[in-house]
């Protein structure tokens, strides 16, 4: 990898971080989570497992549930990140993950 992409890469993180503390800031002043994306993650005709990101106080908390037809809804894992902490692992899953949780952070931001 060469230092520029290396250099590109912080660049977004920080830009990521900067947004992400604006929402923070905006979930406090509304004294409510903000969701930061939502995704399907399997779907039959009955049921549903999602994972869905929300920012509040100064945490983004990432939550992956199953509800629907006969399931009540359960949990299946629960991470809390920093505001350092996200824009990192959100990187780590790739690049299409980043840019729909920016995409969302900026609609957040615009209304």
């Amino acid at each position: 990898m060469n230092k520029n992409q290396i250099t590109l890469d912080t660049w977004v993180l920080e830009k990521f971080q900067e947004r992400l503390n604006k929402v923070l800031l905006k979930s406090n002043k509304i004294h409510s989570p903000i969701v930061l994306y939502r995704r399907t993650i399997e779907e039959n005709d009955t049921a549903i497992e999602e994972e869905i990101a929300t920012a509040t106080e100064k945490y983004v908390v990432v939550q992956i549930f199953a509800y629907g037809g006969f399931l009540p809804l359960t949990f299946h894992e629960q991470h809390v990140f920093t505001v350092d902490e996200f824009p990192i692992w959100i990187a780590k899953r790739g690049k299409n993950m980043l840019l729909q949780c920016l995409d969302s952070i900026d609609d957040i931001l615009t209304n």
